[in-house]
């Protein structure tokens, strides 16, 4: 095997064994989360190629792609804190029925845990060929607090260093930068596959009036976007105070911040950080994505924790400017991108203010 493939598909019909079925597994596939995104884009892919593609998940919010098929296999409650209830689905009826499910799979893609554990018990009992993909490029426990922090690092443990990681039959990675952590975390080879946006991904398109009309956007306004879930790991704190100051002396300026609120003490803390001129759209279909991402005149992020970046890479599509921390790999596929050092804020605030100057109508 090569240590670079361009896409999913020259990945797997590269494999020495013969391939008709694949199944592709994460912990849950919605319209917001940035991993099932990636299955989204794999599925799609790998299902144009005529290949029979089942997604395996948890928990569903979304429909899957045309001509795949979508299982949702459940969450096993028993404890006040859900994540910690991953734990067990090995060992769950649910567990069971998804390695019973498998027979006759010819390819298992693992993202994250619990499905590394279950693709790879899966694989030695049919002998289906399993591969994990990972995704994160270091630890996350340093953004949260109490159960939530234990539980950080108990999944990085399971996605970097657990026995179901370190015997799949390949590891894939969505960066360079996550090919070398995996692999110094495994002592594997790794492969490098870069994520990709689908080219039916953003087909139509809401058009600017519509936009300016639905979130009060004058024509004059230049427009800053970041989509991403209002949570610690995407640093949106950060991100306010930097507009805010970029933009305190200019007029005509909008942040507008795309994605669900899900910790409420986080979400006030924002809230009380943005004044008039950050707008909160929370989750918005394809069509209206695509038109914010039409409208806007700069992309900026503060995250310090990305696989990959994909909101970026969907955003270069669109000509859009992207200011971010040269930490996040889809900023090394992108050309024109303004970065900072990876947590410099005095030089993110610096590039920022550039950008909206340059933008400013």
């Amino acid at each position: 095997m090569k240590k670079t493939y361009p896409s999913v598909v020259d990945f797997v019909n590269d494999l020495s064994s013969e391939v008709n079925s694949i199944a592709i597994c994460g912990t849950s596939y919605s319209d917001t989360g940035g991993v099932a995104r990636v299955i989204e884009q794999q599925a799609l892919a790998l299902s144009e190629q005529e290949y029979d593609v089942d997604i395996y998940t948890l928990t569903a919010t979304t429909e899957s792609p045309p001509s795949t098929e979508l299982h949702e296999i459940g969450r096993f409650e028993t404890t006040p804190y859900k994540e910690l209830d991953k734990l067990l689905t090995p060992v769950t009826p649910d567990g069971w029925r998804f390695f019973s499910d498998l027979g006759g799979t010819d390819l298992v893609i693992a993202h994250r845990f619990p499905f590394s554990v279950l693709s790879y018990v899966a694989s030695t009992v049919h002998d289906t060929e399993y591969v994990f993909w990972s995704h994160p490029s270091q630890s996350s426990d340093e953004l949260f607090d109490g159960v939530a922090k234990v539980w950080a690092k108990l999944q990085h443990h399971f996605e970097t260093q657990n026995f179901a990681i370190k015997r799949a039959d390949h590891i894939c990675a969505v960066s360079e930068k996550s090919r070398s952590y995996i692999e110094s975390k495994t002592g594997r080879n790794a492969i490098f596959v870069p994520n990709a946006v689908p080219e039916s991904r953003f087909t139509d398109v809401e058009s600017v009036n519509v936009i300016e009309d639905r979130y009060d956007i004058d024509p004059t306004d230049t427009v800053v976007l970041h989509v991403g879930r209002i949570s610690p790991r995407k640093n949106i704190e950060e991100l306010v105070d930097s507009f805010e100051a970029v933009t305190d002396i200019r007029d005509n300026c909008k942040l507008v911040l795309v994605g669900k609120e899900n910790m409420d003490d986080y979400s006030e803390s924002v809230r009380e950080r943005a004044g008039n001129d950050v707008i909160f759209t929370g989750f918005v279909d394809d069509k209206t994505l695509a038109g914010l991402y039409e409208r806007s005149d700069v992309y900026a992020t503060c995250s310090l924790s990305e696989g990959w970046g994909l909101p970026l890479s969907e955003a270069s599509r669109f000509g859009t400017q992207i200011v971010a921390y040269d930490s996040i790999p889809a900023t090394s596929s992108i050309e024109d991108t303004l970065l900072a050092e990876d947590g410099d804020l005095a030089e993110f605030e610096s590039q920022l203010r550039d950008a909206v100057g340059s933008k400013s109508k």
